[in-house]
């Protein structure tokens, strides 16, 4: 909800306020004081036209108790980003667990696997990407992803941010639902008279960005409008081109090599592999031309790390006073971005009878080996990747999102205003994920008979003997037997309305005593096909969808009252200020019950430039219509571990865990208690000098969560902590077990005969075929209790010839305690692989010269470790540790405002290099289901990344 300051009265009020936000913790170093410093007529102008505080419900007075961090355009040109992603993800207070399009491979974390639509999306406090909020312009709009539980922090054109707000503190008291890590706003410009452009170029090893944005603004004498677009096209990271960070052998670190599963493939008979030759084309292969090496490949081979993308984005207001007491206003965005990379290569390990005439125990091919037998019934098991064949799986598609609010800010009286403001939006997506098997059409294509139906006769039989990386070795007619695909739809609506109002009900010593009061309705609605596919149907002609369908509606109320004890008015020696606001919100969900949020925010100021200030409150996520819709992204999924990642034996063999995911309809809302306290020093007290310390402790309950699909497979089978989660067979771990055979194949017989349900995964037997069902399902129960503190210091240095600017920011978590459930003992876990570093933080040094500007931040993250439920059981206990990872960016720009003479008047000229050292991810044995050797939770593997940028100002 917007809040608007439309008197001359008030935006004296709303420049002090939001003064004093920009001297609260979490500045990025100078970057932001350089442009909203004393005397800064530019960003004087700018609070002047400021219409959103975040934080607080109450107008002309700025959040109480808690921090507010604002990035705007000239602090992402100092940081030297193309995006507002970026640039949010060089704050302290961000982590980037869960939502990011340069996390493929390696282990799950925080639900990364659901991110299925590629976006990139903020985590504040590693809490997770839907436990915090983003608002643009204090609007709520549709969530985004298949699952609807994030917000594209790109969806925005940079050109067209006024600055990005970031509190970092609970905020369900002022916006309800998902606000416990806290809230991140995207404040746009308003209308002015302007005409600017923008083209940027980005170039790394083997990766290419270019970005063109344009913005126009017009005013007239009661009103204005502003649009801005901007198109951005991103080349995807190929792994080939960072062998040392995309690679599945870890053999050198002590490690599984790379699989079996290559192409050539691999024979086993007698449970030992031989390889198939290559250079030859199977058609006259026998037991005797078995090699007795095996081969391997990289399951990275003809994929990609990071996906290409093309974005555009729109973005638009309009203001129009209605005489005047009233002001009409209206709100837009756009955005709709495609993406497409290529995963990696289907893999089965294929039953091949002695009916297919390229098997070497086909009948009438002469046994030719001394050693080697066909097995008694005929059939040779083949491990074997399908990437020459059918090519990489690839994931390709889109998500469009767009929004409108339309509202009346009204002038109540001479001092109260009141705000009416309804808004719809609408979220779509889709992926189509090609290039991956029907295994039922495989085995008719290998010459088996299943459902008594065989391959047509016109069609050859496949052929997985031949070296398929040199010839031509299976017909399309054949390939298409198998080949098939899933398609994934997401498609959310959001519609609603809020109304506020709000002033000063009487005066006491310190000013007025001002409240807010209002509520809010909006109806959520959830509906689409869900996700189809032909992997698991009986032919690849069949298509089997689930469906998604789900609605909500939320009804809620507020009140906020700020209390200022002490002012400039009645001023003491030791109380300069003294301030208190209070807020209550009560919500009422259709479907999973009602909440009541408080939060207490104290100020208090002993002298001026010196600021104590604390916050109390609680806050709540209720859980997504995804999270409690049973057939959301749902199915059993079937998984090839070794024996060594799942405790059996033989350790090199392939065994089979099955999960079960999806959504749970039991689902209640999430909560958490938090609280703050922190002081600010300003330049009033110290000159040219800021600096603001944090400290922050939450405890997050009744949590929401896959705990049986992020716990770590070795853990979630041999611990003992997950076994309310799964359902062991007792042919594989008889200790565990609760069910005997037979019960536990009536289990599932029972629980996958729902055929909205789909069985991801080849099951013939499951008392021989599935090792163990884990419930990988969303369930409430998690717990997390973190505490740390958050700091910035920055100290600017005027001299006759240029003005130097030096400052540092950081977190420094204590704890980050976690238990799936509460049953189950606290573990802290800070510090380790998969949740937040202990240390993370940045040094910045900057000079301003004239029209000249050079910036370099040195980013660093403290060295951690990964526990032994993410390394291999293979892996010696030396790679445990992850070193400490330092980069450097510098950004230098020139712009020619009042120094350029005719077309050069108003253009500017900026070159950045991210990671300007190109300082390689420290190493981890990054396991998963596909294995990588970075952590790119704290890490980039594009490497150094160098842009300029050139832009306009048409006056």
């Amino acid at each position: 909800m917007s809040l608007t300051i439309p008197s001359i009265r008030a935006r004296a009020v709303a420049k002090l306020s939001l003064s004093a936000s920009l001297l609260a913790l979490g500045l990025l170093g100078g970057a932001v004081s350089a442009q909203a410093g004393d005397g800064d007529e530019e960003a004087g102008e700018a609070a002047e036209r400021a219409i959103v505080v975040t934080g607080t419900r109450i107008e002309g007075v700025a959040p109480v108790g808690s921090s507010t961090v604002p990035v705007s355009r000239e602090d992402m040109q100092n940081l030297g980003v193309s995006t507002a992603n970026d640039a949010l993800r060089k704050l302290p207070q961000v982590v980037n667990f869960g939502a990011s399009n340069d996390q493929s491979g390696g282990s799950v974390i925080q639900n990364s696997s659901l991110n299925s639509f590629y976006a990139k999306s903020i985590n504040l406090r590693g809490l997770g990407t839907a436990s915090t909020l983003t608002l643009v312009n204090s609007h709520r709009v549709a969530p985004q992803g298949p699952s609807g539980q994030l917000f594209d922090a790109d969806n925005i054109p940079g050109i067209a941010i006024e600055r990005i707000e970031v509190v970092a503190d609970g905020g369900s008291a002022i916006y309800g639902s998902d606000a416990i890590g806290g809230v991140v706003n995207f404040i746009t410009r308003r209308p002015e008279d302007m005409v600017e452009a923008q083209f940027r170029v980005g170039l790394a090893d083997s990766v290419e960005e270019y970005i063109g944005s344009v913005a126009l603004g017009k005013t007239w004498g009661s009103g204005g409008a502003f649009v801005a677009y901007e198109y951005q096209k991103r080349t995807a990271l190929e792994a080939a081109d960072r062998p040392k960070l995309y690679n599945s052998d870890l053999s050198p670190y002590g490690g599984a090599p790379a699989g079996f599963f290559a192409s050539p493939g691999n024979v086993i008979i007698d449970g030992v592999p031989y390889g198939i030759p290559s250079g030859q084309d199977g058609s006259a292969l026998t037991l005797g031309g078995l090699l007795p090496t095996t081969n391997r490949q990289n399951a990275w081979l003809g994929a990609d790390g990071v996906p290409s993308g093309e974005r555009h984005s729109l973005v638009g207001n309009l203001e129009q006073e209605l005489g005047d007491a009233v002001t009409f206003k209206v709100d837009a965005m756009y955005s709709r971005r495609e993406y497409s990379i290529n995963a990696t290569g289907s893999t089965a390990t294929l039953m091949v009878p002695d009916t297919n005439p390229f098997s070497p125990c086909y009948a009438g091919v002469a046994d030719d080996s001394p050693t080697l037998d066909c097995p008694a019934d005929g059939t040779l098991s083949v491990p074997y990747n399908f990437l020459y064949d059918l090519g990489p799986a690839n994931d390709s598609g889109y998500e469009r999102l767009w929004a409108v609010s339309a509202g009346f800010d009204i002038e109540v009286g001479e001092r109260w205003n009141a705000n009416i403001t309804g808004i719809y939006s609408e979220d779509k997506g889709r992926r189509m994920t090609a290039n991956e098997i029907n295994p039922k059409g495989l085995s008719r294509a290998l010459g088996h008979t299943v459902g008594g139906t065989d391959k047509p006769a016109d069609v050859d039989y496949f052929n997985p003997f031949c070296d398929a990386s040199q010839y031509s070795c299976n017909s399309e007619e054949t390939l298409n037997l198998f080949r098939a695909f899933t398609d994934l739809g997401s498609s959310y609506e959001f519609y609603g309305g809020t109304a506020n109002i709000g002033g000063p009900v009487f005066s006491i010593g310190g000013g007025d005593i001002r409240v807010a009061v209002g509520g809010e309705y909006h109806h959520d609605n959830l509906f689409g096909t869900g996700q189809i596919s032909n992997t698991r149907t009986n032919t690849v002609d069949e298509v089997r969808g689930s469906p998604t369908s789900g609605s909500r509606e939320v009804v809620s109320a507020y009140g906020e009252v700020f209390v200022p004890l002490f002012g400039p008015d009645n001023a003491v020696p030791g109380i300069e200020r003294l301030e208190l606001d209070v807020a209550v919100r009560y919500d009422h969900y259709s479907d999973v019950g009602s909440t009541t949020n408080p939060k207490i925010g104290v100020n208090y100021e002993p002298v001026a430039g010196l600021q104590f200030r604390g916050s109390y409150g609680t806050s709540f996520r209720a859980p997504t219509l995804v999270d409690v819709n049973p057939y959301a992204t749902a199915g059993f999924l079937v998984r090839d571990r070794t024996g060594s990642a799942v405790g059996l034996e033989p350790a090199g063999d392939n065994f089979h865990p099955v999960y079960w995911v999806g959504g749970n309809p039991d689902l209640k809302p999430e909560e958490a208690t938090t609280w703050s306290f922190g002081f600010d020093i300003g330049p009033e007290l110290i000159p040219n000098f800021r600096a603001a310390v944090t400290y922050y402790n939450i405890t997050y309950t009744n949590k929401v969560d896959a705990v049986g699909y992020n716990a770590p497979i070795y853990a979630a089978l041999n611990s003992g902590a997950y076994d309310s989660f799964v359902t062991f067979n007792p042919n594989y771990y008889p200790d565990s077990a609760t069910l005997t055979e037979a019960e536990f194949v009536d289990y599932w017989n029972m629980v996958t005969a729902d055929p909205n349900l789909p069985v991801l995964g080849v099951i013939n037997d499951p008392a021989v075929d599935v090792i163990a069902l884990i419930d990988g399902r969303r369930n409430n129960g998690g717990v997390v209790e973190t505490d740390g503190i958050d700091f910035m210091v920055e100290y600017q240095i005027p001299t006759d010839a240029a003005t130097f600017r030096i400052g540092a920011s950081g977190n420094y978590t204590f704890n980050y305690k976690t238990a799936p459930v509460p049953e189950l003992p606290l573990v802290n876990e800070v510090n380790h692989f998969g949740y937040p570093a202990q240390f993370t933080g940045k040094i910045e040094l900057g000079m301003d010269m004239g029209n000249f500007s050079a910036t370099s931040f040195i980013n660093y993250v403290n060295s951690r470790e990964i526990t032994r439920d993410f390394l291999p059981a293979s892996i010696p206990d030396q790679y445990l540790d992850i070193d400490s990872y330092t980069t450097v960016d510098l950004t230098l720009s020139y712009n020619f405002d009042g120094a350029g003479a005719g077309f050069t008047d108003g253009m500017g000229f900026s070159l950045s290099a991210q990671n300007l050292f190109d300082a390689q991810p420290p190493l981890m044995v990054n396991s998963g289901g596909t294995p990588i050797r970075f952590d790119p939770s704290y890490a980039s593997p594009v490497g150094r990344f160098v842009s300029f940028q050139i832009s306009k100002k048409f006056y």
